[in-house]
């Protein structure tokens, strides 16, 4: 020590250097060093968008969190930021929890809450979510997509319906529905302007020149346009709307009263007859139909309760569409309540003058109802449009590779867009003046729901396994007034067919949003940082972003080992009991380590038979099923391998590569490479037979053992 410190010759055991820690626990990357790249993230205003993207090991997941913990703490901000907060839904009040975190798993979840607990920013449970889940929540709850109790909808499957057209490029496939959609609402526009102005009725006599005078917006194409326009004659379409139903409420009435003094029992009769229909008709063909079907759904200013109440109004709908139907000379649709109705009423139907009044009445209430709060239908009839766009023939060559087992059975990737399109239109009827002065009223619940639902920050982990669809739903759910949307990830580790593929893709999600690469790797040793590289050389991965260790790293480190045409499961086990013992005897205690097998059936068994084998060493392998089990201190734990994105162990073994490399061979080479970047110093691969090509390229950078 004293030549040390006298400069007069170091010990030869002695070496300068970053001094690699072993990781006795399975984590995230803790504590990374604070570098001049994650300080100008810090830096960078509230409302900024990014996404960082590099290698594993470099601390991009910490960054996002103390990111988050800096920008949660209003009084370290700037003056414009503490403003647009506090104008933000809840204000200041709110802003400490109005955030959000997606991770691809359950796994990756937990840990990322413990992350959260070590940098001292606290998260909870609605704080940290997978996609799956909160789309869920978002399709049922708040956008009225999914079905639920008491309301139609559709019902998500875990199937394919989509071609490979539009998997591989989600977001042309979403533009195609969105500008289907749009151009659906505009034509209706056009046809109700149309059709109210061919009427010879003197109601209309006010209301058609404005209607007229405003009808360039929709020639345009511009419907947020036409809408603001239109709001300045709500008032007086409300007012012709009320004195119309009036008008036909009286034939109504008089033609029920008619039938009630001729036949007592008319009303149960009719009770009977649609509680009859309704029992027959429960199928998605029938709550299809009414959905597409509601020209009527307006009249919600009216009690209806009792189960009288309740079949007048189906009385007066029927009646209305047959009227309608008449007047227009049309057939009424075949098989729909109506129908059935009008034929249970048989001779009993009014006279051809009254339906003559009543059709004309009737077409005039449709049309001004479809203009009435317009701006509500372009977000509710958004899974109308796409039950009618999913049938197009031309559609359906184009994206479909076939048609659901029932029609409203969907994919998540049809609900993500789904779910993108009322999220993007929710936010652009809530940036009109208009809108927001009314947005308390009851009639406009769902977009305060949305609009609740915002956060003022947003923020992804391991972004590329999402797809651009479910990353644009994730951007859209930002503050519009702040829109901070943070996000990490790396192309060389997408491990889900839609994952985002590619910086094009990122480009579409955001015109804001920007990319910031990190290099510097904290976690591998050199040995296995050299053969990460060299791995993403042979799969063609981008070594753009591959890791670079720190300058004054000392941590060498060893070859990975494999062992090959070993299809005996004890001797696997006898194998890895014998490299895990080699592990403990090199660093003298027992790290962090996980096995990695290709299914989930694989884990309990393995972890039983290697906590038998490895019981002499008081030493236990713990299953953690569905990522969900995660064992205890020195715990082996065993995963199946699409749980393992983000984490970090000091050993990792993958069990049968061969087999794998048969079943997901598009995706083998981003699993062994997550796998291998899993491992911070020992990296262990057996194989039931010849090892894959990809393996043998790099056999070289292998040993047999550590021993």
């Amino acid at each position: 020590m004293d030549e040390l410190l006298n400069d007069s010759g170091a010990p030869s055991d002695f070496s300068m250097g970053v001094k690699h820690q072993v990781r006795a626990a399975m984590s995230l990357r803790d504590q990374p060093i604070l570098d001049k790249f994650q300080s100008g993230i810090f830096r960078l205003p509230l409302d900024s968008q990014l996404i960082i993207l590099g290698p594993p090991g470099t601390g991009k997941t910490t960054t996002l969190i103390k990111r988050l913990g800096q920008k949660l703490n209003i009084e370290h901000l700037e003056p414009d930021e503490q403003t647009k907060i506090r104008n933000s839904n809840g204000g200041e009040a709110r802003h400490k929890t109005s955030w959000i975190m997606f991770t691809p798993t359950d796994l990756l979840k937990h840990y990322l809450k413990e992350a959260f607990a070590k940098e001292q920013v606290p998260a909870s449970s609605e704080q940290i979510k997978t996609w799956e889940n909160y789309s869920n929540h978002l399709g049922r709850n708040v956008l009225s997509v999914l079905q639920s109790t008491g309301s139609g909808g559709f019902v998500k499957k875990n199937v394919q319906h989509l071609n490979l057209t539009a998997s591989s490029s989600l977001p042309s496939f979403y533009e195609s529905f969105i500008g289907f959609h749009k151009s659906s609402v505009i034509r209706e526009l056009f046809v109700s302007i149309d059709l109210l102005s061919k009427l010879e009725s003197k109601d209309l006599e006010n209301i058609n020149p404005a209607l007229k005078s405003i009808k360039k917006h929709l020639e345009q194409g511009n419907l947020i346009d036409f809408y603001r326009n239109l709001d300045q004659y709500q008032e007086g379409i409300q007012k012709l709307l009320k004195d119309l139903k009036d008008s036909a409420e009286m034939i109504l009435r008089a033609t029920v009263a008619y039938q009630v003094n001729t036949d007592r029992s008319f009303i149960s009769d009719l009770v009977a007859v649609i509680n009859d229909f309704k029992m027959s008709k429960l199928s998605e063909s029938a709550i299809e139909e009414d959905d597409e079907d509601d020209e009527d759904d307006d009249e919600d200013e009216e009690q209806v309760v009792t189960p009288q109440q309740k079949a007048f109004s189906e009385y007066k709908k029927a009646l209305n569409a047959l009227a309608r139907a008449r007047y227009l000379k049309r057939t009424l649709p075949k098989n729909g309540l109506a129908s059935t109705i009008v034929q249970w009423l048989d001779t009993r139907l009014p006279e051809q003058e009254k339906l003559q009044e009543l059709g004309a009445l009737a077409i005039q209430m449709r049309e001004l109802r479809k203009l009435k709060k317009a701006e509500l239908k372009y977000l509710k009839n958004t899974s109308k449009s796409y039950r009618i766009f999913r049938k197009s023939e031309e559609v359906f060559h184009s994206w479909f590779e076939s048609s659901p087992s029932k029609p409203n059975h969907l994919e998540q990737s049809e609900l993500d867009v789904i779910i993108l399109s009322k999220l993007k239109i929710a936010k652009e009827l809530l940036n009109e003046r208009f809108v927001q002065q009314k947005v308390e009223l009851t009639a406009y619940n769902q977009l305060q729901v949305i609009n609740e639902t915002f956060r003022n920050q947003v923020l992804v982990d391991e972004a590329t396994d999402f797809s651009p669809i479910q990353l644009a739903c994730m951007e859209a759910l930002t503050t519009p007034s702040l829109g901070s949307f943070f996000a990490c990830g790396d192309f060389n580790q997408r491990i889900t067919q839609l994952g985002t593929k590619s910086a094009a893709q990122l480009d579409w999600v955001s015109p804001k949003l920007r990319t910031e690469a990190i290099q510097i790797v904290y976690r591998q040793s050199k040995c296995l940082n050299e053969f990460a590289k060299s791995l993403l050389m042979e799969m063609d991965g981008n070594i753009d972003y591959s890791g670079e260790l720190p300058e004054k790293s000392n941590h060498q480190g060893v070859n990975p080992v494999l062992l090959e045409n070993e299809d005996d499961h004890s001797k696997v086990v006898s194998w890895l009991k014998g490299r895990i013992t080699e592990v403990e005897q090199t660093v003298n205690t027992l790290p962090s380590i996980a096995i990695l097998v290709n299914h989930e059936s694989e884990v309990k068994p393995l972890a039983e038979a290697l906590t038998e084998e490895l019981e002499d060493l008081n030493i236990r392998a713990v299953a953690c099923s569905d990522g969900q089990s995660l064992g205890e201190g020195n715990d082996v734990r065993v995963f199946d391998v699409q749980h393992i994105k983000g984490l970090e162990f000091e050993a990792v073994f993958f069990v049968g590569a061969d087999i794998l490399a048969q079943s997901k061979p598009e995706l083998f080479d981003k699993y062994l490479y997550v796998g291998a970047t899993r491992a911070a110093t020992f990296l262990g691969i057996t194989c039931e037979a010849s090892v894959p090509t990809l393996i043998d390229k790099l056999r070289p950078s292998f040993q047999e053992h550590w021993g």
